[in-house]
């Protein structure tokens, strides 16, 4: 029986795998945890066989970064990242922290439950590239890391002065980001953008008690 350990703050989502695993024989739910960087902790706590690992995640440490610590001190650990924010960079940097397997939650065309069978039976599922989703007049992988972290946030209804805290940045800083989102997409206001990208569910946002 493959002990499992979900990483994942957004309630639906980690709901969703909780019962996904419930269902199937051939897994056990160890632990289901909010925070990235508590993930090797919760390792070193019990046996793991796989983890599901969002990329975003509540903490200081992002699921891509958590998997790397992972990886170096438990090999044996089959590690899954799986994310809805189609970001560039995520692709690589998953190959890089040596992850067994990449899954897009609302975009790959396999079940999740036919990565983690595949992924525990020794095969490396990665898209080919990333995928693409139109957000006005731009694609998703015209944005940049950052901006992609604001938007998220700006999909949460978080204020400029929120987001400037929750990023650890300037307020001036958060405003420059969001500009250069609405002028890539053409979008007259953030609330417009907002309503656009969780429609496409281009960004899931968290829900007001998961953070």
């Amino acid at each position: 029986m493959n002990q499992v350990l979900i990483v994942e703050d957004q309630r639906m989502p980690r709901q969703y795998m909780e019962e996904m695993i419930s269902r199937n024989p051939g897994y056990v739910l160890a632990a289901s945890i909010s925070g990235a960087d508590i993930a090797l902790t919760a390792c070193k706590r019990q046996p793991i066989d796989l983890i599901l690992m969002d990329v975003c995640t509540a903490g200081s440490k992002d699921g891509i970064e958590a998997a790397a610590e992972i990886k170096a001190e438990f090999p044996e650990i089959k590690i899954i990242v799986v994310t809805s924010m189609v970001e560039v960079s995520f692709l690589e940097r998953a190959k890089a922290a040596k992850v067994d397997s990449f899954w897009y939650k609302d975009l790959s065309p396999q079940e999740l439950t036919e990565v983690m069978d595949r992924t525990m039976a020794g095969e490396h599922l990665f898209p080919e590239e990333t995928p693409k989703v139109k957000i006005g007049l731009a694609d998703s992988t015209g944005l940049t890391a950052k901006e992609i972290q604001v938007l998220r946030l700006v999909c949460e209804g978080m204020e400029y002065s929120e987001i400037a805290r929750e990023m650890g940045i300037s307020e001036r800083t958060v405003k420059y980001h969001v500009s250069n989102i609405l002028q890539k997409t053409g979008y007259a206001n953030k609330t417009r953008l907002a309503i656009a990208v969780t429609g496409k569910n281009f960004i899931i946002p968290a829900l007001p008690e998961e953070r």
